[in-house]
């Protein structure tokens, strides 16, 4: 079997590859900076093909040529998430290529409705265009919040190390906004959840597409000030804001003061907040595979971060 990896130079595109060299399948990787690999890597791909750009069609068509399925692991921006990953889907068909996963790994957007989380209002736009339109059906891995996220402006909480001490936020009435669920997952479980799907899954490998749903786990602003002050000594500030209808108007107060949804990025936490508030994130319908492993949990994560230290 032979797969392509399209943004194979990212952090999770060289997890997949990897992973993916260790099942014995034949990569094909697809980027604009070879030298961006690590050179353990290097040396076990099929072949890797330079781009100059997501819209280099005569690269795409040779990446693609005699492969058996295409794995998009561009990077998650916005012209990468639609136009980039339109391109390649359709440089696909005309290859009849019929096993593909999409540009994924994030939290189940599936619960939404475009405009509720401008972030992943492409992720949608995408999901609707080839569903009328496609000869190809792309298979989606939603794994909620890469833990790589936890502790920035963008994890749960929004982060904060502004002040003496870190402060993480947290709406809802009392402090019901502390114990919302986030699901998460690490990319190194993600890869390997993705491979193993790709080689067992019966639907994506007939080419039926659909949405995979896998976790790490689940946790919560409180859980996560509580580790960060066990891991790295110094505790975490957490700071109710107010009640969800407060939450609320402060986010459409946000989106009208940046005049315009190119500056999404100003209230993406605000906006995520809400989403979880109303349990929006959480899907109890999580995709197993006995071929699984146990998955990364919370404590094992943070240890294992602490040790490259």
């Amino acid at each position: 079997m032979l797969i392509l990896i399209a943004g194979i130079t990212g952090t999770l595109g060289q997890r997949l590859a990897n992973v993916a060299i260790s099942r014995r399948i034949s990569i094909r990787g697809l980027g604009r900076n070879p030298d961006a690999l690590s050179p353990e890597l290097s040396p076990h791909l099929e072949a890797f093909i330079k781009s100059t750009s997501y819209y280099d069609i005569p690269a795409l068509e040779k990446a693609v040529s005699g492969v058996d399925a295409v794995i998009n692991a561009y990077a998650l921006v916005p012209v990468l998430d639609l136009d980039g990953h339109l391109l390649l889907l359709r440089v696909a068909e005309r290859a009849n290529i019929k096993i593909s996963i999409a540009s994924s790994w994030s939290r189940d957007w599936t619960n939404l409705k475009f405009g509720d989380f401008e972030h992943y209002n492409n992720h949608i736009a995408f999901e609707h265009q080839i569903a009328t339109t496609r000869s190809i059906r792309p298979a989606s891995v939603l794994t909620g919040l890469f833990a790589d996220l936890f502790y920035t402006p963008y994890g749960p909480g929004g982060f904060d190390t502004r002040a003496e001490k870190p402060r993480m936020r947290y709406w809802g009435a009392d402090d019901a906004g502390a114990t919302d669920k986030w699901p998460w997952s690490t990319q190194a479980d993600a890869a390997e959840y993705t491979i193993d799907m790709l080689l067992h899954g019966k639907g994506v490998r007939a080419g039926e597409g659909g949405f995979s749903r896998i976790r790490s786990g689940t946790t919560t602003v409180r859980e996560l000030a509580v580790m960060y002050e066990r891991v790295h000594g110094v505790q975490v500030d957490g700071t109710r804001e107010g009640s969800v209808e407060e939450l609320e108007a402060e986010l459409a107060r946000l989106r009208l003061l940046q005049k315009g949804r190119a500056a999404y990025i100003e209230y993406m936490w605000e906006a995520a907040a809400v989403v979880a508030s109303k349990g929006l994130w959480e899907n109890p319908d999580v995709t197993l595979l006995e071929q699984f492993r146990k998955p990364t949990s919370l404590e094992e994560y943070f240890e294992g971060e602490k040790n490259k230290v």
